[in-house]
């Protein structure tokens, strides 16, 4: 089900199956700035009327300055290894994607911490920064195991985050996401944005939808 893709040069590894404590695939973008490991599913199946959803759980790098990294739905990208979402800060979506809806992170950007992004063949991209329950604006911790649930409806868009098994704020939303009929596909993107390598541990890699027939 699962498809890997990796930027050219840098040495990037695409993920394998890494024989560690109850097993996971592990990738690492290489030591070339803007380097990608990227899991995704060239099944493109889910029709937002659907309410698909994608659980992730996978370890932050040893470094979260200078990262990237984007999870969610999308239909089908020119470049696999290249992210959906090329501005955060005036949510634009490119890289032959029409309709979006991910949880999105660059330190290039001028927002440096996680946002969920979403955009759709109606309408405008558009965003909502990601808080903690405190209304702190979220990074991942280094090192620690990230569960991000992500889930897409006609022109919505919404995730539960948890960072080190806590609970990252509640449920989150932005009123914008794939078309109804509008084929999305899971995906992640991990992405070093300086001339250090980060290495990516996927624990879980859920997707399910609603059996509408």
């Amino acid at each position: 089900y699962w498809t890997t893709a990796v930027t050219a040069g840098g040495a990037p590894t695409a993920f394998a199956y890494n024989a560690q404590r109850n097993g996971a695939l592990q990738g690492a973008t290489g030591a070339t700035d803007n380097g990608v490991t990227a899991l995704y599913s060239a099944r493109v199946q889910f029709d937002p009327a659907d309410n698909p959803f994608f659980w992730l759980r996978f370890v932050a790098p040893a470094a979260v300055t200078g990262f990237s990294f984007e999870i969610g739905f999308s239909d089908a990208k020119t470049d696999e290894a290249l992210p959906a979402v090329t501005d955060v800060d005036t949510p634009t979506v490119a890289n032959g994607v029409t309709d979006v809806g991910c949880v999105h992170m660059d330190t290039d950007q001028t927002l440096t911490t996680a946002a969920l992004v979403a955009d759709g063949t109606t309408g405008a991209a558009a965003k909502t920064d990601l808080v903690n329950r405190a209304g702190t604006a979220w990074t991942p911790a280094v090192n620690a195991i990230i569960d991000v649930i992500i889930g897409v409806r006609p022109n919505l868009t919404y995730c539960w985050i948890w960072d080190g098994l806590a609970p990252v704020g509640v449920m989150q939303a932005v009123a914008q996401g794939p078309d109804t009929a509008v084929l999305v596909a899971p995906y992640a993107i991990f992405r070093t944005r300086d001339t250090t390598s980060k290495t990516i541990n996927l624990l879980k890699a859920v997707v399910a939808a609603e059996e509408n027939r």
